[in-house]
């Protein structure tokens, strides 16, 4: 069995996701990655720095008999699948989740506590030279309301509620 190393395209292989045509293999273990994890990765995906490889089985051949399950978030298309992911399900999860599934993202914090998250890129400050992008990353509760006084829920240093406001600049904090 020959291996091949293709780059691909992390909106088409979203897409694939999406699509069903990429799943897990039933023995994979659940997604579980807390919000300052995928705020790292979207912090070095935008950096274009490499976030390791992903290990996939192409299905189709007499050999592979593994029951295909949808990537948490991705839609239920059992009959699509065309690829599993052996190796990479926490990345690729992160991602679609939180750059793909126009939901917020399910996860925890880093006690464990369960989050629901919007993530966004403040543009000004990723683009400060020699910032560091991970602050430029925002975690935005479900409310897509971040506040800027934890003590007082009434105040709102920023809503992105509607799609106008989540597509200005957000340094106005």
């Amino acid at each position: 069995m020959p291996f091949d190393s293709p780059d691909v395209n992390l909106g088409a292989l979203l897409g694939d996701v999406e699509a069903g045509k990429v799943q897990l293999p039933d023995f994979q273990r659940e997604w579980k990655w807390d919000s300052d994890r995928i705020t790292s990765l979207l912090a070095s995906i935008s950096l274009d720095h490499p976030v390791g490889v992903l290990m996939m089985l192409e299905l189709g051949g007499s050999g592979v008999r593994f029951k295909p399950r949808s990537i948490a978030g991705a839609p239920d298309n059992h009959d699509a699948a065309e690829r599993l992911l052996l190796d990479g399900q926490q990345r690729i999860t992160s991602l679609y989740q939180s750059l793909r599934s126009a939901r917020p993202v399910d996860t925890t914090d880093a006690r464990g506590k369960r989050l629901r998250r919007w993530y966004y890129v403040d543009i000004d400050l990723a683009l400060v030279p020699d910032g560091d992008r991970e602050e430029a990353i925002l975690a935005v509760p479900e409310d897509r309301v971040l506040r800027s006084d934890f003590w007082a829920a009434d105040r709102c240093g920023l809503q992105l509620a509607r799609p106008r406001v989540r597509c200005r600049g957000v340094s106005a904090r």
